[in-house]
């Protein structure tokens, strides 16, 4: 089962200074909670090991077994993380524990590949979502979900359930919603109709103005 191992420490001192001091040598104050944990875990994890987690093809949905010092190790997923504005640099971390043996709900990143046919016909491929919540055993979560679009002309696209999703895979939208499509470009009727009035309904105003008779005139008082 693909994971990373994480070590941490348990936190005895809390507040602001602790946990400058931390930081200081490297390590950051994190919290473990969720299945298995009676209460709240409070932990010390080297900083630039969870940086390199957060920064794998996975990201936050990678699996983690943390490894706690003196404890037993917990499957974990990272739930939340804070960054310092300026330098950049992880200032907290939240843990979730999972079961390993129980499908979850994540969301990862979706990609198109591929120039489509319709972009060659002055076409744009527009694409309905950039992440995609899924459900599956955490060790099948996959990187990313790509489709290719090369084989689409004009006003063709892809479905949600013509997606390519590894075996164990299920993707949380309706099956039948389009989620990628190459738009025909716009004629220039339509061009000149938006954001305006439309041309057609424009002139039918105008000729409606031309044909309204002129007010009659009122007869003369009788002298």
């Amino acid at each position: 089962m693909e994971h990373v191992t994480l070590k941490a420490t348990a936190r005895t001192e809390l507040g602001k200074s602790p946990n400058r001091r931390l930081r200081t040598a490297g390590q950051i104050p994190s919290v473990a909670y969720g299945k298995g944990t009676a209460t709240p875990l409070s932990l010390a994890v080297d900083h630039d090991a969870l940086l390199a987690v957060l920064g794998s093809p996975k990201g936050r949905n990678s699996v983690i077994h943390l490894a706690v010092e003196g404890d037993k190790n917990y499957p974990v997923m990272v739930r939340d993380f804070a960054v310092h504005p300026i330098s950049r640099r992880l200032l907290h971390a939240d843990f979730l524990t999972i079961d390993e043996n129980s499908p979850i709900e994540v969301e990862v990143p979706f990609v198109t590949t591929g120039k489509s046919k319709g972009e060659a016909d002055g076409g744009t491929v527009l694409v309905g979502a950039r992440r995609l919540r899924v459900r599956c055993l955490p060790a099948v979560i996959p990187a990313q979900i790509a489709a290719d679009v090369s084989a689409l002309g004009l006003e063709e696209g892809i479905k949600v359930k013509e997606l390519g999703v590894p075996a164990g895979v299920e993707v949380l939208l309706p099956a039948e919603r389009r989620i990628v499509v190459v738009k025909a470009p716009k004629s220039a009727e339509d061009k000149a109709a938006a954001p305006g009035e439309a041309p057609a309904a424009a002139a039918d105003a105008k000729k409606g103005d031309a044909k309204k008779p002129e007010p009659a005139k009122k007869p003369d008082a009788k002298k």
